[in-house]
């Protein structure tokens, strides 16, 4: 599985550091609830696919239990590194682009137009693109 990774991460011209999930222990941030709703549902049967799920690296790891609880394929999951010399949109446009996705998660801080922009991309290459809200904090 090594190699595919490193195959799969030249294709959209980043990093060659991934990390893949299904480490059942693996304490990170969650979603907003709202948000992990109606995207793990999606992405439960974007995962059927035989193409990869990418988080960019702005955006939290989701833990092990939440994609266990929508039966999510963790096999096909790869958390990519922030990458230091690309924007974050043209790592979402690179994974689109490859055609090696079945889905694409970005952090919230991509403006609306480029948003937009992306998702009509992904719809051209038969790809999903998310785009997470940071969570708001809870006050007791």
């Amino acid at each position: 599985m090594l190699n595919s990774e490193l195959l799969v991460n030249k294709s959209f011209g980043v990093e060659s550091n991934v990390t893949r999930f299904g480490n059942p222990t693996s304490k990170h941030h969650s979603f907003s609830a709202t948000q992990a709703a109606d995207m793990f549902v999606r992405l439960s049967s974007l995962s059927e696919h035989k193409q990869w799920i990418l988080f960019t690296g702005e955006c939290p790891r989701p833990q092990y239990h939440e994609l266990a609880a929508h039966q999510i394929h963790c096999s096909r999951i790869i958390h990519m590194k922030p990458s230091q010399s690309q924007s974050e949109i043209t790592i979402v446009m690179k994974a689109i682009q490859s055609g090696n996705a079945s889905a694409v998660v970005a952090s919230g801080n991509i403006d609306i137009v480029s948003q937009k922009l992306l998702k009509q991309m992904a719809t051209e290459y038969r790809c999903e693109v998310f785009f997470l809200e940071p969570a708001t904090p809870q006050f007791h």
